[in-house]
């Protein structure tokens, strides 16, 4: 009797931890892709049943490598996973070799590439920003003349907030190109589709389009005035279902956009959502989407949601507790089914009416998400945390950044250095329990 594997291909952080022990608990013989220089930690190396050591810039060579360790376990791969935007391409290459399920690569290159997939959304009548992209200095200055400043630079293929920058005159926008340009390409290095893009020499370019100034659309004692929210869903078959959504709203509109805040279930009006919900699917239609779960983020205006991008994954952070806590919804075993072959859950379930008290997962009324953001420079200490987690109604608390390490803020990181996710009655004391953590969170940051 054969023993299949699902193959995986993740970073090791806290981040990732909580969508790694479900995927354990879904399959026996989680395998991962890692790369040569991945340290393993302990508690990841309690949920897998090996460890393959690849090169995603030498495909064939992993697909190899791969197989061999398959034939020694005397089984074969029952999928393909990643819980990473740089790993698609490569678990793409795998999955064609090896016969399994996966999102092909000519649509993959659609949906990473930014200018493609913008051109595939207004190609399709979508709602969406006006874009053009550029090598140099002079192309982006007479581009955001044309559309009219403030305009947004971004990477094409970074994801994140990476680099992303809004500018407001020329000066700003020359100073600030050549970082959004190479930093941007540099961040992305290690992907095979940054290798193929920029194949034969071709010169990195960026993205300068229109800035979208969303609006909250919904009451909130937190000072979040711009509006943005994001939908988790599958396609499978040509069937787009949603599966979950997130307010996300920021403080301003630049000019960088760290996340603070991920709101779950959304508060938007109803015809609001309906809208969100069908430029979602049309999104994934237009893009050709297919075999995969997806995460897509927009603007909220007053004339209705505008696309910013949609990525043929599921959302990183704390995406995949929140959906389960806020809508019942797993998004990791949605993502394992549809990479097995196995028949997707129908629908979108109803939270719970009557929930099990003493389940950590039960559906709760709200769950709210609270980025915390030290300042950058070596960081001494983090303060705070056993209270925090002590409160009944902290469902986690994940520190991304540990003492130690340099701290990194916007545009050069993706992430803040400790999220703390709560779930309470309403948001109102949602929020009262955010801000409470915020103050007793501390940290104590100082030079190299």
């Amino acid at each position: 009797m054969t023993e299949g594997s699902l193959l995986v291909y993740s970073p090791l952080n806290e981040p990732r931890r909580p969508a790694l022990t479900r995927l354990a608990e879904l399959h026996p013989r989680v395998v991962l892709l890692a790369e040569d220089d991945t340290d393993v930690p302990s508690w990841a190396d309690e949920l897998l049943a090996d460890v393959v050591r690849i090169d995603r810039l030498d495909a064939p060579a992993a697909i190899r490598t791969t197989r061999d360790l398959l034939a020694r376990r005397g089984g074969a791969a029952d999928g393909i996973v990643s819980l990473s935007e740089t790993g698609l391409a490569f678990c793409s290459a795998v999955a064609a070799e090896l016969g399994l399920p996966f999102t092909p690569l000519d649509v993959l290159e659609r949906a990473r590439d930014k200018s493609r997939m913008r051109a595939a959304f207004a190609e399709h009548g979508l709602p969406t920003v006006r874009f053009r992209t550029a090598e140099r200095l002079d192309e982006a200055l007479a581009i955001a003349a044309d559309i009219g400043y403030p305009v947004v630079l971004k990477p094409l293929l970074a994801g994140g907030s990476l680099f992303v920058w809004t500018v407001h005159d020329p000066a700003e926008l020359a100073a600030a190109f050549d970082d959004v340009l190479r930093g941007g390409a540099r961040v992305v290095a290690g992907d095979p589709l940054v290798h193929a893009t920029f194949r034969g020499g071709a010169a990195p370019r960026l993205l300068v389009e229109q800035l979208i100034r969303g609006r909250r659309r919904f009451a909130s004692s937190l000072d979040l005035p711009v509006g943005e929210v994001s939908v988790e869903g599958s396609v499978v078959g040509g069937e787009v279902r949603v599966l979950a959504r997130h307010d996300k709203p920021l403080p301003a509109d630049g000019p960088f956009f760290e996340e603070v805040l991920w709101s779950s279930p959304s508060r938007l009006p109803a015809d609001l959502l309906a809208r969100v919900d069908d430029v979602a699917a049309g999104a994934v239609r237009a893009l050709g989407l297919r075999d995969c779960v997806f995460h897509a983020e927009m603007r909220t205006t007053d004339t209705g949601p505008v696309l910013l991008e949609v990525a043929a994954r599921m959302g990183g952070g704390p995406i995949f507790r929140s959906a389960r806590l806020a809508h019942g919804v797993d998004l990791v075993e949605t993502m394992v089914r549809i990479a097995t072959g196995a028949p997707a859950p129908s629908g979108r379930p109803a939270p719970d009416p009557d929930p099990d008290p003493r389940d950590p997962d039960r559906p709760r009324h709200a769950v709210m998400t609270f980025g915390l953001f030290a300042d950058e420079g070596m960081l001494r200490a983090i303060e705070g945390l056993d209270e925090v987690r002590s409160h009944p109604d902290v469902v986690e608390v994940c520190v991304y950044e540990h003492p130690g390490t340099y701290i990194r803020r916007a545009p050069r990181s993706d992430h803040c250095t400790v999220h703390v996710m709560v779930a309470a009655a309403d948001f109102a004391t949602a929020e009262d329990l955010g801000r409470w953590a915020q103050k007793r969170i501390r940290f104590v940051t100082g030079a190299q």
